[in-house]
Order: structure tokens, then C-alpha cells, then sequence
């Protein structure tokens, strides 16, 4: 067998066992707090530095894979990435209820409390496999990530008006917890057209968590008969999506890189949930919710001599998303959606190499808040209000085979207020919500080439 075999045979061997391995792994993912919305704003130490604005010029499998799957013929050579990011969130819920906000339900005397959530910190794993034969216009990958979710974890407080139990034994709706995660697997392929043109398809494959206590989605129920109908628990359940994602990577035009990516829009078959009534009976309902589609193009300039600029903007569809673009209840006192706007995000960074082994990364990214204060009221199991992310990090080349890369990311704090909706009252001038988060996030790395 010759040389040429042997290292085939190898590279092969070694491919195989990075494939099994993010396939075992890739459900040891947990909720994700998404950063722009409920999406995660990048994947990996590097695309993460530079807060998310990587496409154009991937360091990583991961950024790759996660931006634009033409991206991955631009990398030197098969590889597998693994990182894990940690993710932090820091929020509250605040509410205030003038006396006879509700009418005859009262209350008789202001109230007004803050509760801190308890939710965190949260782990997301995130693994790419990229296969680039030598001498092949082909190169292929697999990637397993989380790529977005939501969490509180606000207990009952009987200070705090919306926090105090459903009535009749108080005005709001007891504790609130939520959790939503989303798993994508993405088998890709790309192809080079020309030395500086290559196109990429890949497929989504999606699993998706979601619990919420207690589910407004669902019309309240009064099976006790005492005349107060309360929201019941929808405790977690998984549902499968699917969508795909196009890409076109134009390299080195006298410096200048260009990406371009189509995400399509995530289709998730509707969340089942097994809950129970006032009395204990089971009951069962459902929630149709969907990932937005997401439109990206990034640039980025590596001409100058140890420094490297990079640039994204993406526009993220929610507004056009089920479960997203209705707000307000129905006829039954349900609520229809969150209510989200689409919001346009731009993401910037730039590289200094301190060493050929030691290049350090800054990056700061900004996106509208999908959230408006009409709708603050319908969001406080999901307020994702986070606008302004500052980053930063580095990568150290341990041989030539294997990289390691650290970054940390800065949700700035971000809050938003508005009045409170009730399925019988209306808008209650009298009565608030508040909301506020910001995140830390450490994300560690690690690059092999195989």
C-alpha cells in the first residue's frame, strides 16, 4: 500500500470517528439563551469574538458551517472543531398595580415588587466536522450546535403583583418558568466554481425543547367551577424541523473576501404538550412556533500585514414567523404569539496578530430589539431585549495541527416596560411590567486539523 493509501486510510479512520463523535454528543445540548431575539448570535470562540461578524473570513469550522456552508472550501484541509460556550444571563422581572387596576378584582392598595431570575447559567456545546479531499473542488461537512433558545426562572412572590398565584388567590400567575432549546444538524457540501467562486447547500435538521409555566398559549380552564379559570403548566416536550441554507464565497479580491447565506425559515411540526386541568384531569394542547429565516452577507479585508477587519449585517424574519407574528388573545383568553418584530443585526471585528501563534480578536455587534413595549407584557417568559454585545478573545497555535481559542461576550443591560394586557379588561392603564437582561458569556475552543 503506498503513502498516498495510508494517509487516506487515516484520514478516513480519523473522519469517522470525529462523525460519531458529534453525533453522540450533539444531544448534550441545553437551552441557549438566544442573543439577537431567541438566536444565537455565533457559534465558536473565534465568530464569537468578533460578535458573530465572521462569515466572510472563517478561522473555524464552526463559523462556517453555522454563516455560510460555501465558507467551508476556504479552510486549509479537513478539521474538527469542538467549543463549549457558557452562557450567563443576569435578569429581572418587575411589576407595579394601581388600587382598582382590575376593576372590582382591585387590588385595594399599590403594589409593586422586583424578582430576579434564576435561570443559568447555561452550557452549549457545539461541534463541526469539515472533510476537504486534496486536489478536490469538493468539500463537505457535518455540524451539530445549539442555535437558539429562551429561559427565566422567576419564583412566586407574593410582592411582586404578576408573580402572586392565578386568582382567586391573588392577581397574577405565579411562578414563571420557561425553557427553549434548539438543536441543528447540518450536513453540508460545497463546491468550488473557480479559484475565488464556491456555492455551498446544506440541509437543517432540527430538534427542538420547549416548557412553559404556566402556558398562556393555551385558553385558561376553570374545571374546578370556582369561576376564576387559571393557565395550566405545559411541562417539556420535543418536536423535529427541517429548513436548508444556501451559500456563495467570493475570496481574495485584492484583499477583500464577500459571503452571502439564505437560511430558510426553520418548519417545526406543532409543540404537543400532555398538561392537566384545575382538577388534575389530563388535558392536552399545542403551540405552532417556527425559526425565523435569516438573510446574511458579510465582508471582510485581510490585505494589510497582521490585520484582518470583518463585517456582518443579517435581517431575521420574525415577524413573518409562526408563533412570532400574532400578539394579543383570542376569544378564549389565549394568547396568539409573542408578537416579535424582524429585526436587522451588524456585527463588526477586527484581528491583530501579536505572533504568528497568537492572534487576539475584538468585536462589537448591535440588532434591534424584537420587542416592542406593546407586547413587553406577552414576553416575560422569553425576554429576549438584548441590543448592544461587546466581545473579545484570542486563539494560540499549540502545533501544527491544533489551535485553542477563548473568548468572552457582554450582553449590555437592556430593559423594557409596558402596561399590562388581560383577556377580560383590556389594556390596564393602571397596572406595568417591566423586564430586564444582560448576559456574560465565555466560550472556549478547541481546532484540530486532521
Amino acid at each position: 500500500m503506498t503513502d498516498a493509501n495510508l494517509s487516506s486510510t487515516s484520514v478516513r479512520r480519523r473522519a469517522s470517528r470525529a462523525l460519531a463523535t458529534i453525533l453522540a454528543l450533539a444531544f448534550l445540548a441545553t437551552t441557549a439563551w438566544g442573543q439577537t431575539g431567541h438566536v444565537l448570535n455565533g457559534v465558536g470562540p473565534v465568530d464569537q469574538a468578533w460578535g458573530g461578524a465572521g462569515m466572510a473570513l472563517p478561522q473555524d469550522g464552526l463559523t462556517a458551517l453555522h454563516w455560510n456552508p460555501a465558507a467551508i472550501t476556504m479552510l486549509p484541509g479537513s478539521a474538527l472543531d469542538l467549543s463549549l460556550q457558557v452562557l450567563i444571563p443576569t435578569g429581572d422581572l418587575a411589576s407595579t398595580v394601581e388600587p382598582g387596576a382590575f376593576g372590582p378584582l382591585g387590588p385595594p392598595v399599590r403594589m409593586s415588587g422586583v424578582t430576579d431570575s434564576q435561570a443559568g447559567p447555561f452550557p452549549i456545546p457545539a461541534l463541526g466536522f469539515v472533510y476537504a479531499p486534496e486536489a478536490s473542488r469538493w468539500a463537505f461537512g457535518l455540524s451539530a450546535f445549539g442555535v437558539g433558545g429562551f429561559g427565566v426562572d422567576h419564583p412566586l412572590d407574593p410582592t411582586n403583583p404578576i408573580l402572586t398565584p392565578q386568582p382567586p388567590g391573588g392577581m397574577g400567575f405565579g411562578s414563571i418558568n420557561s425553557e427553549f432549546a434548539l438543536l441543528q444538524v447540518s450536513p453540508t457540501a460545497a463546491y468550488r466554481l473557480s479559484d475565488k467562486v464556491s456555492v455551498g447547500f446544506a440541509p437543517t435538521l432540527n430538534y427542538a425543547t420547549l416548557s412553559v409555566t404556566p402556558f398562556p398559549a393555551a385558553p385558561p380552564n376553570d374545571a374546578n367551577g370556582d369561576g376564576f379559570p387559571t393557565y395550566s403548566a405545559a411541562p417539556k416536550t420535543g418536536t423535529l424541523g427541517y429548513g436548508f441554507q444556501l451559500g456563495l464565497q467570493i475570496t481574495d479580491l485584492s484583499g477583500f473576501n464577500l459571503g452571502a447565506s439564505f437560511k430558510s425559515t426553520q418548519n417545526f411540526d406543532p409543540f404537543e404538550f400532555d398538561g392537566q386541568d384545575e382538577t388534575g384531569a389530563p388535558r392536552t394542547f399545542s403551540f405552532d412556533m417556527d425559526y425565523p429565516m435569516i438573510v446574511s452577507a458579510g465582508l471582510s479585508y485581510s490585505g494589510l500585514e497582521r490585520w484582518a477587519f470583518v463585517a456582518d449585517v443579517r435581517y431575521i424574519d420574525f415577524a413573518h414567523t409562526n408563533g412570532f407574528d400574532q400578539v394579543g388573545f383570542d376569544p378564549f383568553g389565549a394568547v396568539k404569539g409573542f408578537g416579535w418584530k424582524s429585526i436587522v443585526v451588524v456585527a463588526t471585528g477586527v484581528q491583530y496578530d501579536l505572533t504568528p501563534r497568537l492572534p487576539v480578536r475584538l468585536g462589537y455587534a448591535y440588532n434591534d430589539n424584537p420587542i416592542d413595549s406593546d407586547v413587553v407584557f406577552f414576553n416575560t417568559p422569553s425576554p429576549a431585549i438584548i441590543q448592544h454585545h461587546f466581545a473579545g478573545g484570542f486563539s494560540y497555535v499549540l502545533s501544527n495541527r491544533v489551535t485553542a481559542s477563548f473568548a468572552a461576550q457582554y450582553g449590555l443591560k437592556n430593559d423594557v416596560s409596558g402596561n399590562w394586557k388581560h383577556p377580560q379588561f383590556g389594556t390596564a392603564p393602571g397596572a406595568s411590567v417591566d423586564c430586564e437582561l444582560s448576559t456574560l458569556t465565555f466560550i472556549f475552543g478547541v481546532h484540530v486539523g486532521l
